[in-house]
């Protein structure tokens, strides 16, 4: 509707007479200048492509030594589960609302071919102990699940301690498994922890490239 508008307007401007800014000559104009709509990434454009292709000779390098399997990327996601829905089916229509903003910080890891989709997933959240979780455990301040590892801090956000936790229960479960892997990291500060692992390599990527370099933030969370 905007671009019809506009496209009014300008006729009207340069003198064209009984212009129609109809839909299909509207999308006849887009297909032959190729005009799209594209969504702008943050990320991606404060990316420095030099930096980029540097990293890239990097990566590329390090990972040839190791097969798919033992390539692992860890991440985080943010889970707002008590957001309403943006859509919805009525007769009538709604005015806007504010969303909640709650939220969890979810943790995930998985390896390059897709075989070990890591079971231990680690959740972060605001409250010490939920309600809907065991509720033995009082005195925890982390709590292993069978499904899952549980954290909390008041932004439910990750933190060096929290990541030492969780490094240090990855590396010996690989160490278990007499698995050497390698783990590609962002380059955020909560995942430089003062511990020497035994069987996993860690790779830093630089900072803005990981929209670009980074499994996980390629549209899987």
């Amino acid at each position: 509707k905007l671009n019809k508008t506009k496209a009014t307007i300008f006729a009207e401007r340069i003198g064209v007479k009984d212009f129609n800014a109809s839909q299909v000559r509207m999308e006849k104009f887009g297909k032959c200048y190729d005009i799209k709509m594209n969504q702008i990434h943050d990320k991606a454009g404060l990316t420095d492509i030099e930096l980029l292709q540097i990293d890239k000779t990097a990566i590329k390098e390090k990972i040839e030594v190791y097969s798919a399997c033992d390539i692992y990327k860890f991440d985080e996601t943010v889970l707002f589960y008590a957001a309403p829905p943006r859509k919805t089916i009525s007769y009538q229509k709604f005015s806007g609302w504010k969303g909640n903003k709650k939220w969890l910080t979810v943790n995930l890891l998985c390896n390059a071919n897709g075989t070990d989709k890591w079971s231990d997933i680690l959740i972060i959240s605001h409250a010490r102990r939920q309600n809907c979780f065991n509720k033995n455990n009082k005195k925890q301040e982390a709590v292993d699940h069978r499904f899952f590892m549980y954290h909390y801090n008041n932004n439910a956000w990750m933190t060096r301690s929290i990541f030492h936790v969780f490094f240090h229960h990855f590396d010996h479960s690989m160490k278990a498994q007499n698995c050497k892997v390698l783990l590609i990291l962002d380059n955020f500060s909560g995942h430089k922890v003062n511990y020497v692992p035994t069987n996993v390599e860690l790779l830093f990527l630089s900072p803005n490239t990981t929209s670009h370099l980074q499994p996980l933030d390629g549209d899987i969370i």
